[in-house]
This record gives structure tokens, C-alpha cells and sequence, in this order.
């Protein structure tokens, strides 16, 4: 075949020029790509002399500085800068750890925490899924998913997720936790008590699960059984005032005043801030026709929550049996300016001829 010597130059010529179009376009990506690779590095060494920054993280940046290829330390400077809540820098040393170590799932779930610490929760759980899907079967990659789906409240994957982390590893005692609190907010209270209960099993003494399933019972009215709860939660932490608190209202409730007084009082001997073992000392004391003593406990109250409302309304009410009208209305109308469709003030107020009845 006859091949004209012109088209064939002509051709070679066209075809340099696209060679020549095509290396110019992928040397310029790749400089770019040095570029950004370079500027993130450049900036991860400027950190050494930032005084922002704590100590012990520009410590770390002395020794990017001198090894600038060891993943290790970025994640170790980025989990401090986390820490510091400085997430755009953590981000930033995550993404380098990556590029050094793209393997290395951990680098994945810690760079998600970073995001989910930032409230980037959409980059969060695309490399909460990146770290899984480096490695499938690693189980902090695994419990790191779940528990994010658990915090944005994605209980059904949340359900699905802690599955499979129970089965990587049924010791898994913080996924215990986290699987037993997204079964109860979703409403499954019987596997709630279940995985709370095995989270105590696991740890010997969990202040945090007895106290959740001393909330459980509490809603199920079984008192007794919450007492027993938030004691155990005592037994592992002695100084919660909220455990004092919490059994204090367990026996209000069933009638004994006596031993819930006793734990109001150990709950403001731990906490003098604790408003409500105030308040609800103040409702015993009035019971029993102490209403001096009430007034003076929902004066305490009001001098820590001045907006509680229902505290003046309490000592409206006692200033009216001790027949002190004026003291008795001053404090129904405060009640009323704090919350003007407060039942029980209005119907002080009413018994005091100040206002005509609502009835």
C-alpha cells in the first residue's frame, strides 16, 4: 500500500502534539500533587516554634522535623493537638500518617475522631468506614463505627454494628456499654439491662451502667431494685452526689422520709450546688409541718436556680399555713412571673382573695 510521504509527517507531527499536551497536563498534576504534599509537610514542621500549640506538641514536632517519614509521630502529635482541641491541625497530621502508612487503620478511625471532634460528622463516618475497610475484622475499627452510629443515633446500623463486634470479641466491655445505651434509647429496655448487666459482669464494678440501670427500674417503678442500683453504683464511686440523690427519691417515693432525708443530705454534703436535694428536702420537711425549716431549704434552692419556679410556689404555700398572707402572695407572684401559667400559685393566690378563682 502507497503511503504519502506528507500525510505521514503531518500525522507525526499532530501525534507529538497531543504526546506533547498530555506530559505537559501530568507533570503539572504531579506538581501539584508534590506541591500539596510538600506544603502539608512543610506545615507540619513549622509547628516545632508555634507557641500555640502545647509543649509536649511541639516536642513532637522536633522530631518530625528530624524524621519526617515516620507516621508514628504524626499520630502522636495529632492525638495531642485532638486533645488540645486543635482539630484542624490533628486532621492534618491524620491525613499525613495515611499518606505514609496507607495500611494503617487506626490513623483511619482516630483521623474520623478528629472529624466527629470537629462536628464534621459526614467525613467522620467516611473514614470510620475506611478504617474497617482496611481492616474488616480489627475491632477498636469495628467499635469506633458502632459507636458513632450510636452518637448520631442511627440505632438500627448501631444494632447491626455492635453485632458484629460482640462476635469479633463477646469481652468487649465498653461495646457492652454503648450497645446496652443505644438499646435503651431506641426502647429495648430487656437487652438494655442485659448488656448493662454483662458490662458489670466484665469490669467487676461499673459506676456508669449501675446508674443506668437504676434510671431502667426507676421508669418501671420497681424502687426497690433502682435503690439497689445506684447503692452499687455508690459502692464504685462514694462521692456521687447524683447516686445520693437518686436513692433519695427511691425512698421519697415509697414513703420513707427518713432515709431519703439521710440521702438528700449526704448528696449536699458531697454537692452544696445540688438545687433539687434542696428542694426536694424542703418538700419532706414541709410533710411533716416543719415549715420554717422548708422555707429556709427552698430559700437555699432559689439562691442556687432563681428561676425554679415551682421553689417559690413551695414557699407561698408554707408562709400561707404558717398565715403569713403577704410573705405567701409575694412568693405566689414570683412564681407567676417566672412561669404565669403556674397552676397551684394561681390557686394560692385564689384561697388568698387576690385574684378570683379559676374554678
Amino acid at each position: 500500500m502507497f503511503i504519502n510521504p506528507t500525510h505521514s509527517i503531518s500525522y507525526l507531527c499532530k501525534s507529538m502534539r497531543y504526546v506533547l499536551h498530555f506530559l505537559l497536563g501530568f507533570f503539572a498534576v504531579v506538581g501539584i500533587f508534590t506541591s500539596g504534599c510538600n506544603s502539608l509537610s512543610n506545615q507540619s514542621r513549622s509547628l516545632a516554634s508555634d507557641t500555640t500549640i502545647s509543649l509536649e506538641a511541639r516536642e513532637w514536632s522536633k522530631k518530625i522535623d528530624q524524621y519526617p517519614n515516620i507516621a508514628e509521630y504524626y499520630i502522636q502529635r495529632a492525638e495531642v493537638l485532638n486533645n488540645e482541641k486543635r482539630h484542624d491541625l490533628a486532621i492534618l497530621d491524620y491525613h499525613q500518617a495515611i499518606q505514609l502508612e496507607p495500611d494503617n487503620c487506626a490513623s483511619y478511625y482516630k483521623l474520623g475522631d478528629a472529624y466527629f471532634s470537629a462536628d464534621q460528622t459526614t467525613k467522620a463516618l467516611e473514614y470510620y468506614k475506611l478504617a474497617e475497610r482496611t481492616n474488616p475484622n480489627d475491632v477498636e475499627s469495628v467499635f469506633k463505627h458502632a459507636q458513632f452510629l450510636y452518637f448520631v443515633r442511627q440505632f438500627d446500623k448501631g444494632k447491626i454494628k455492635f453485632g458484629k463486634l460482640l462476635n469479633l470479641n463477646p469481652e468487649h466491655a465498653e461495646g457492652h456499654f454503648y450497645s446496652a445505651m443505644l438499646h435503651k434509647e431506641s426502647g429495648d429496655t430487656l437487652q438494655a439491662i442485659y448488656l448493662f448487666k454483662k458490662t458489670i459482669e466484665l469490669l467487676g464494678a461499673d459506676y456508669n451502667s449501675s446508674m443506668q440501670l437504676g434510671t431502667i427500674y426507676e421508669a418501671q417503678n420497681e424502687i426497690n431494685k433502682s435503690i439497689q442500683s445506684y447503692q452499687q453504683a455508690i459502692n464504685t464511686d462514694p462521692n456521687s452526689d447524683e447516686a445520693y440523690y437518686a436513692i433519695g427519691l427511691g425512698y421519697q417515693k415509697i414513703g420513707d422520709n427518713i432515709l431519703a432525708m439521710k440521702n438528700y443530705q449526704k448528696a449536699i454534703d458531697i454537692n452544696s450546688q445540688h438545687f433539687l436535694a434542696y428542694y426536694n428536702a424542703g418538700n419532706i420537711l414541709a410533710a411533716d409541718e416543719n415549715y420554717t425549716s422548708a422555707i429556709d431549704h427552698f430559700e437555699i434552692c432559689l439562691r442556687l436556680k432563681p428561676d425554679l419556679a415551682k421553689a417559690y410556689n413551695r414557699i407561698g404555700q408554707c408562709f400561707e399555713l404558717l398565715s403569713t398572707d403577704n410573705k405567701a402572695t409575694e412568693n405566689y407572684l414570683k412564681c407567676l412571673e417566672i412561669d404565669p401559667n403556674f397552676a397551684l400559685a394561681k390557686e394560692g393566690l385564689a384561697r388568698l382573695g387576690k385574684i378570683e378563682s379559676t374554678n
